[in-house]
């Protein structure tokens, strides 16, 4: 009975594996089909939208394409001119998905007196609908010149959880409006020195990226005491901070932006290279301590699981099975990514098939709420369902895992006593298989000791708890 359930089960996920794919293709399909042109036709409305007295408006294209506003129809009183941010700085113009087109209108005087978003992919679930024209985010640029400083959180207030968003609206506006200022109006820009306090008082209005230092310093320092109690409340740290707080943590879409080398300015993102920095340098020194310390989504899932009575431990020749899904997902999307050249559709696929942001913010299609309705559902019974065998990110710090490994690069990872690894050696209990929540640990019946696959297991220390053995939890670190 228990062989057909499991068979059963087995022909179940061939399904649906085939039926993701299916619509992983279809999307595709649709996607290539429907591309438009990456020319934008600027309509005489969205002039005037940013130059309101302004009733003809002439084109220009030296030294750079620019518009002037004129009040009458012959064309010689200026209104003012107007600019999209795309034409003139267009390595600045790189929001967290692609290039951000922006309108920017001038009055004689060098000050902005409109301005609009006609172009953009950020996600909704990150710019809460603050992107259109009377949101308080665009109307707080309404005013200023070049010679004004443009820092984020302190003379620009950023969308909380699309600081990478705002970063790039922020300082596309700002050089192309310097360039303006100086090449068309002829305006000298008293420019002010980036002083060291000016950049202390930047940093100072990003200290939330401190506070990621400060989370993974506990986590570290837990994970050496071995305290579950101590990792519970990293966790709901996790969760409300890096979740709720600054929307939703680590994302293939950060992976991906650093390899498409579209990356957002330094000064004004330091919490974003802050959590890059710690989730690939932990992820090189210590495995998948990220997933099992940090993760916000899956910190949730955790807690989920053990406030669920019910339980189900997946057979192994399944569980081996289902691991194969998540790094199907990461060669698809790297796929359509950097072979197919399609970035926006391999963002908006992630989208979907990480739940995170669907979570954290409630925003996103129908198909990604199923699939957040579908892993919360299964993750209630089965421990770390989602992360286990569909998280892409998973997959993907998995890999440099075991390049890690390979390279001996690997300096911490949890232990358990191998035959003469102590007085007593391993006990073959298989307590630490049992209690293993990502199901990363088999016993060798061969060797009579335990083997723990370095790819899944998520650093959380359960084993080393529930082993009766003494046994070490830090390798030493050999230079």
């Amino acid at each position: 009975m228990l062989m057909l359930q499991e068979r059963n089960l087995f022909y179940k996920s061939i399904q649906l594996l085939k039926f993701v794919v299916f619509i992983m293709i279809m999307i595709l399909s649709f996607e290539l089909k429907s591309q438009a042109s990456d020319d934008l036709i600027l309509s005489r409305s969205s002039l005037k939208n940013v130059l309101p007295g302004a009733v003809s408006f002439v084109k220009v294209i030296e030294p750079f394409t620019y518009y002037v506003g004129y009040i009458d129809q012959n064309n010689k009183q200026i209104a003012g001119v107007a600019f999209l941010t795309t034409d003139i700085v267009p390595n600045l113009s790189w929001g967290y998905r692609d290039k951000i087109v922006t309108l920017v209108g001038l009055g004689l005087d060098g000050k902005i007196i409109g301005l609009t978003v006609l172009n953009e992919y950020e996600s909704p679930r990150y710019t809460k609908g603050l992107l259109n024209d009377e949101s308080w985010f665009i109307k707080q640029f309404y005013g200023k010149d070049a010679s004004q400083d443009f820092v984020i959180n302190y003379d620009i207030n950023a969308i909380s959880g699309a600081t990478i968003t705002s970063s790039a609206i922020t300082r596309s506006i700002k050089a192309g409006l310097q360039l303006v200022s100086q090449e068309v109006l002829s305006q000298t820009i008293n420019q002010k020195t980036y002083s060291v306090s000016l950049l202390l008082t930047q940093i100072l209005y990003q200290i939330n990226f401190l506070f990621l230092w400060i989370i993974t310093g506990i986590a570290f320092f837990a994970f050496v005491k071995k305290n579950e109690i101590l990792r519970f409340f990293i966790l709901g740290m996790s969760f409300c901070y890096l979740g709720f707080f600054m929307g939703g943590g680590f994302s293939l879409v950060d992976v991906f932006r650093i390899l498409s080398f579209n990356n957002p300015d330094f000064l004004n993102n330091l919490y974003w290279y802050s959590l890059f920095f710690i989730v690939m340098l932990l992820s090189i020194i210590a495995g998948r301590f990220y997933c099992g310390w940090l993760c916000p989504f899956g910190a949730f899932l955790e807690i989920l699981f053990n406030l669920v009575p019910v339980k189900y431990v997946v057979p192994k020749n399944i569980d081996h099975f289902l691991k194969f899904f998540k790094y199907g997902m990461l060669l698809i999307l790297l796929f359509i990514c950097f072979v197919l050249k399609n970035q926006m559709l391999s963002i908006y696929l992630i989208g979907i098939v990480e739940p995170f942001g669907t979570f954290f913010h409630m925003d996103g299609n129908l198909t990604a709420f199923l699939l957040l309705v579908i892993m919360l559902f299964f993750s209630s019974f089965i421990s770390r369902f989602f992360c286990r065998y569909f998280c892409p990110l998973g997959a993907f710090l998995a890999v440099i895992t075991a390049i890690s490994s390979a390279l001996r690069l690997q300096l911490i990872k949890v232990n358990l006593p191998v035959k003469d690894s102590c007085q007593s050696g391993c006990l073959g209990c298989k307590l630490a298989q049992k209690k293993c929540k990502t199901g990363a640990i088999t016993y060798n019946e061969q060797l009579k000791y335990p083997e723990i696959d370095r790819n899944e297991c998520f650093m959380c220390n359960t084993c080393a708890d529930n082993c009766p053995v003494l046994s070490q939890h830090f390798e030493e670190i050999v230079l």
